[in-house]
């Protein structure tokens, strides 16, 4: 059998049986870590044409596979943050993913369950420092009147040598739960969840069953084999779908362009100026190292040039992120934020270009920058 016959199989049925009527509840001591009750509704985006009804994770148990341990899609997921040093109560409380996405509505009860079958255990305070934010790791230091300048690393390492066990428990900061070594190898042989997790390119489930790309998917077709190649026979059916996919759009390409030729022509350049953007985008990653959230010249350099090809196109809108100027300066860019690359590449016979906050009737135009 080839590759593409063994993508194409699947061996667990993804049909859901029993649909959700109720919301479960949460132990009030840990409401606190979780939106309020109202917001975990038994659909999402209910009566909007994205509505899908929730699936809990005892049901879903009955449509996906688990590990050679017995672990589920959400329970190895859970491992992975476990792994960061987050949970169980993290800062900004659990994701209303866990429900949504997975299932989990006490999200505590799941975790509690892993520690009792031996795949996670309490760290030591100094463990937890890591799931700490760079303000709360200052604040600690402040109370001895440390410096607190450095990246969260460097800041971690002055914690961790200022303050004994018993003084971090003192101050408040909790215990974390860490992977045991049956949790580590448990999350290394299964390493595709995190992955198809945050995969950028998954679909919705339940949109064209059989073009799925997510974790469901990929969980039914690796089944238990804990297979070490995993990620090429993720790549592989990727390539296939968006294959299927491209098929599909030339299709109904054809069918606009032989009944609204006009149109066609709009669709047809909007396609070419997203797949230059695109191109321009897996160039760079296949060649530079860019840590998102770090100020370098990589992501300088990447954020100066992706702007220019964004200009080369001439586009009539454009949506941006903030960017870090000092990254710009480090890439050797001398410009003082988007707005002045954006009047240089793209304005006509000296024409400004200034900074313009609308919101609905009211209008906000910067006098200075």
């Amino acid at each position: 059998m080839g590759l593409f016959d063994f993508l194409k199989k699947s061996t667990v049925s993804a049909k859901i049986e029993k649909p959700l009527t109720t919301v479960p509840s949460v132990p009030v001591a840990e409401g606190k870590y979780y939106q309020p009750n109202e917001y975990y509704t038994a659909k999402s985006y209910e009566g909007t044409i994205c509505e899908r009804t929730v699936v809990t994770f005892e049901e879903r148990k009955k449509t996906s596979v688990p590990s050679e341990n017995g672990l589920y899609v959400a329970e190895i997921l859970l491992l992975e943050y476990c792994s960061q040093g987050k949970y169980p109560h993290p800062t900004n409380g659990y994701p209303g993913f866990w429900w949504f996405e997975y299932g989990i509505r006490d999200v505590g009860a799941a975790l509690e369950s892993l520690r009792k079958r031996g795949f996670i255990e309490f760290g030591s305070a100094q463990d937890a420092l890591k799931g700490l934010t760079i303000i709360q790791l200052k604040e600690l230091l402040q109370k001895k009147s440390l410096s607190t300048t450095g990246k969260k690393a460097e800041l971690i390492e002055k914690t961790a040598q200022a303050f004994s066990e018993e003084e971090l428990e003192a101050v408040g900061v909790e215990k974390k739960y860490v992977l045991t070594a049956k949790g580590f190898d448990e999350l290394e042989k299964n390493a595709y969840v995190p992955y198809m997790h945050k995969h950028p390119n998954k679909t919705t489930e339940g949109d064209i069953p059989s073009r799925e790309f997510n974790v469901w998917s990929i969980n039914r077709l690796l089944g238990m084999r804990n297979t070490p190649d995993w990620k090429s026979v993720v790549d592989a059916q990727e390539r296939l779908l968006s294959s299927e996919t491209e098929k599909e759009n030339k299709k109904n390409m054809e069918w606009v362009k032989e009944y609204d030729p006009s149109g066609y022509k709009v669709i047809r350049t909007q396609d070419q100026q997203i797949k230059a953007v695109q191109k321009r985008a897996e160039e760079y990653y296949e060649t530079k190292d860019i840590k998102a959230g770090e100020i370098t010249k990589e992501a300088g350099d990447f954020a100066f040039k992706s702007l220019l090809k964004v200009c080369e196109i001439k586009p009539k809108a454009i949506v941006t992120a903030p960017t870090a100027k000092n990254a710009m300066y480090l890439a050797g860019h001398k410009f003082t934020g988007q707005t002045e690359v954006l009047q240089k590449y793209l304005s006509h016979n000296g024409q400004l270009a200034e900074m313009l906050f609308v919101a609905n009737d009211f209008r906000v135009l910067l006098l200075t920058r």
